[in-house]
C-alpha cells in the first residue's frame, strides 16, 4: 500500500493514526480509500503533511518566531500536544513536545495578536519609564537645590570656628576625591562623612567642587594649630573626648581649644554627669573584678575539696584488696602500687584480667621480688647516672680554671 501512494512506512502509520487511510483489525487498509487517495494523491499529501508532529522548535522556525514566543503562544491557546517524548540530557529526563502542523498554522492569528499587545505593553512601558524618569529628574533637582542651600548655611566663614572650617575642608576634599595628609586623619568622622554625602548630594560640576575644595585647604590648614588632640581634652576634662561630640563642635575628638578653656574653668552641667558616669563605670567594672576573684578562688577551693573527696573516695585500702584476690595482708602491701594506694580503677581491671601472679601468695611474692629488685636496679642506675654527671661537672669547672 505505501508504495501505490509513495509513502514511507512512518507516513502509512501517521495517515492511518490520522483518520486518512482507514485500516482494518489485521492491520490491512481498505481498498476503496486506498484507490481514492491514489486518484487525488495531491490532494492526500496536502492532508498528510497538515498532520506532520512539529517539535516546539520546528514550529517556531516555521511561524518565523523566536521559541519563547512560541511557547507563550502556545501556553495561552492551549494548543494541544500530539506526542510526547522523554529524552535524557545532561543527566535530567527531558520532556519533547510535538504538535500538529495544522494546529501551529493555526496559531497564526495568536501570533500577530502577541506581538501587537507585546509591542504596546512595550509603548507603554517606555512611556510610563519616561514619565518616571522625570519625576526623578525633576526631584533630583529639587534635591540638589536644597543641598546647595544647605552647603551655603554651613559654609563657615573667614572667622568661624576651628572645627567647622576643618570638617568643610574635610567634607569637599572627600567628595572631591582628594585629601591633603595633614587632614587625612578626620575623614572618618561621621560629621564629615554626613556633609561629604550632602555635598554629593548637591550635585556640583566636577571644575566647581574642585575649586571649593582647594579654596577650603588653606584655612583648614591654618586653624590646625587651635584644635586640641583627643589626649589633651581627656586629660583635662576627665572624659574621653569622643563623648563630647554629642555636646560641643568635634572632628574626630578634637575640639577648640577656646571651648576647652571654657569647660575646663566652668564645667557646665551635662560635663559633670559624664564624670559621674565615668566613675560609676569605673567603680561597678572594678567590683565587678573583684567579685569575679572572689568566684573564682571559691571555684578553686571548690574543685580542690572535690579532687580530694574523689581521691580518697577511689582508694581501696590493702584489707579489702586481699580479701578481692584470696591473698596475704603482707604481700598486698608489698604489691602496692608507686602511688602510694590502690585506685578503684586499677583494681577493676586487675579483676578483669586476672593476671598470673595474683593466683597464689606464692606467685604473689615473686612479683613482689621482682618490682624489689626492679625498683633497686633502678636506683642504682640514677645514682650511677649522678655521680657521672658530679664527675663531669667537676672536670669542666677545672678545665675552665
Amino acid at each position: 500500500m505505501g508504495e501505490a501512494l509513495g509513502l514511507v512506512p512512518r507516513q502509512v502509520r501517521l495517515a492511518a493514526r490520522a483518520g486518512l487511510l482507514d485500516q482494518h483489525e489485521d492491520g490491512s487498509f481498505d481498498a476503496d480509500c486506498v484507490a481514492r487517495a491514489a486518484a487525488d494523491q495531491r490532494r492526500f499529501l496536502d492532508a498528510l503533511h497538515r498532520e506532520e508532529p512539529l517539535s516546539a522548535a520546528k514550529a517556531a522556525q516555521r511561524l518565523h518566531i523566536s521559541r519563547a514566543r512560541f511557547a507563550r503562544v502556545a501556553r495561552t491557546a492551549e494548543l494541544p500536544v500530539v506526542e510526547r517524548q522523554w529524552l535524557r540530557r545532561n543527566g535530567a529526563d527531558v520532556a519533547v513536545c510535538y504538535y500538529r502542523t495544522a494546529d501551529v498554522d493555526a496559531l497564526l492569528p495568536h501570533v500577530v495578536a502577541d506581538i501587537e499587545l507585546r509591542a504596546a505593553a512595550a509603548a507603554v512601558a517606555r512611556s510610563q519609564a519616561a514619565a518616571k524618569a522625570a519625576r526623578t529628574r525633576a526631584y533630583n533637582r529639587e534635591r540638589a537645590q536644597e543641598a546647595r542651600q544647605l552647603l551655603s548655611v554651613r559654609r563657615p566663614g573667614a572667622d568661624g570656628d576651628p572645627v567647622e572650617t576643618v570638617l568643610w575642608a574635610v567634607a569637599l576634599g572627600t567628595a572631591a576625591g582628594y585629601l591633603p595628609p595633614r587632614l587625612r586623619r578626620f575623614r572618618d568622622d561621621t560629621r564629615a562623612a554626613a556633609l561629604a554625602d550632602l555635598v554629593g548630594q548637591a550635585r556640583l560640576r566636577p571644575g566647581e567642587l574642585t575649586a571649593l575644595a582647594q579654596d577650603a585647604v588653606s584655612p583648614a590648614l591654618r586653624v590646625l594649630p587651635q584644635l586640641a588632640a583627643p589626649g589633651e581634652v581627656a586629660s583635662r576634662l576627665g572624659v574621653p573626648a569622643l563623648r563630647l561630640a554629642w555636646h560641643v563642635p568635634a572632628v574626630h575628638g578634637y575640639v577648640a581649644r577656646s571651648t576647652l578653656d571654657e569647660l575646663a574653668s566652668e564645667p557646665p552641667a551635662w560635663l559633670v554627669q559624664l564624670r559621674g558616669d565615668l566613675e560609676l563605670e569605673r567603680v561597678s567594672a572594678m567590683w565587678s573584678r573583684e567579685q569575679e576573684r572572689v568566684w573564682e578562688a571559691a571555684r578553686g577551693r571548690a574543685d580542690a575539696v572535690l579532687r580530694d573527696a574523689e581521691r580518697v573516695v577511689a582508694r581501696v585500702p590493702d584489707e579489702a584488696v586481699a580479701e578481692l584476690f584470696g591473698l596475704d595482708l603482707s604481700v598486698v602491701e608489698a604489691l602496692r602500687p608507686r602511688s602510694g594506694g590502690w585506685t578503684a580503677g586499677y583494681v577493676a581491671r586487675l579483676l578483669a584480667t586476672r593476671p598470673a601472679w595474683l593466683a597464689d601468695d606464692r606467685t604473689a611474692w615473686a612479683e613482689a621480688e621482682r618490682r624489689a629488685a626492679s625498683a633497686r636496679r633502678r636506683a642504682a642506675a640514677r645514682q650511677a647516672r649522678g655521680q657521672e654527671q658530679r664527675r663531669d661537672s667537676r672536670r669542666k669547672n677545672d678545665h675552665d680554671a
